[in-house]
């Protein structure tokens, strides 16, 4: 697929250079004097047709030429396709198939936030849609799941829509410079930390679920990447996380202090999942009644519980590198390129 970079970047040879674009037949012919033009090549019934010269390329405003996008709806038309038809729904499968399924190691998120997009903004064609046709769609979004959610929803067609640019799709975005506070509001960092009476609290808590919170409190680690642990993960007194399973794509190990190890020795090894198969959601709406039960004001989150343990570890004087590897963060600055320590001892410790 041609980009306007790419085109830029092709250089002039001994001969004629040609590029498809992959679509409609429309390449681009770099003669050996250096001129650049859109021809479209076909065939018929196995047979090649005479090309046809659409124009020269015009690699910036006021430049006499076809952008990559009016070269693209040129050659659609005379395939009886238009590019301009295309409509935002269109775009978004393609970014999905092309960059997201390929590329984001959680698709579905980002499939949840297409999907939830309303119908009317997802049928507006690429060259009708503006900016004040977003901005009233993201705004309706945030009335609706909330204006962090808005906010994530359009970083997602900022991506979405540059990708659009980049292929040839239109020649800019409608919602470029867009101020993401027009739409919703920034996502603040929690500062919620269980107290001692929460921790004895969720300690007696009889629920299918507790388990799996106090092993979270117990290790540190994401509620996602618990849910997906198996018996094959547990190696004596070590949890291993392989890298599929892990958020930031690494493989991790965990030292299992001997609470944890009574824990799992309470659970059933017949099955697949240590945890079972009860959803993230599931545990985190069962929590959520759990708080206003014991009114516990704020509630607190699984994920609430990885900060309670790295907070506490700070408190008993464990260092911050030690803390940033068991919870397996990734190390900043000079750090992350000298300092390839595992430090086992002082995390088993």
């Amino acid at each position: 697929m041609l980009s306007d970079l790419r085109i830029r970047n092709l250089k002039p040879a001994a001969k004629d250079v040609w590029k498809a674009d992959g679509r409609n037949g429309l390449y681009i012919r770099v003669r050996a004097t250096g001129g650049k033009s859109f021809v479209v090549r076909r065939s018929i019934a196995g047979k090649a047709q005479p090309p046809v010269t659409l124009g020269p390329y015009s690699d910036g405003p006021g430049v006499p030429g076809l952008t990559l996008a009016e070269a693209r709806n040129k050659a659609a038309a005379l395939a009886g396709r238009p590019v301009s038809n295309v409509t935002l729904s269109e775009l978004l499968e393609d970014w999905f198939a092309q960059k997201v399924q390929k590329r984001y190691r959680r698709p579905h998120h980002v499939r949840g936030y297409i999907n939830r997009f309303d119908d009317a903004l997802k049928a507006t064609k690429l060259r009708d849609l503006e900016r004040l046709v977003v901005t009233q769609a993201l705004r309706r979004y945030a009335k609706q799941r909330g204006p962090v959610a808005a906010m994530r929803a359009l970083s997602i067609l900022k991506t979405a829509l540059a990708y659009a640019v980049d292929c040839g799709y239109v020649d800019r975005s409608p919602i470029d410079g867009l101020d993401p506070e027009n739409v919703g509001r920034p996502e603040t960092p929690r500062e919620r930390t269980l107290t001692d009476a929460e921790i004895r609290a969720l300690w007696a808590a009889e629920s299918a679920h507790a388990p799996l919170l106090r092993f979270l409190l117990m290790t540190g680690q994401r509620i996602g990447e618990a849910q997906r642990m198996t018996w094959d993960n547990v190696r004596g007194d070590r949890w291993h996380i392989p890298e599929e399973h892990s958020k930031n794509g690494r493989a991790h190990w965990v030292a299992l202090c001997p609470a944890a190890l009574e824990l799992l020795g309470e659970k059933p090894e017949g099955r697949a999942l240590v945890f079972g198969s009860r959803t993230t959601t599931g545990v985190q709406a069962w929590l959520r009644r759990w708080c206003a039960r014991e009114k516990m004001d704020p509630a607190f989150t699984p994920h609430d519980l990885r900060r309670t343990f790295s907070t506490r570890l700070g408190d008993l004087g464990i260092a911050p590198h030690v803390i940033e590897k068991i919870l397996n963060h990734t190390m900043q600055g000079v750090m992350a390129v000298y300092n390839r320590s595992e430090y086992e001892t002082e995390r088993v410790q």
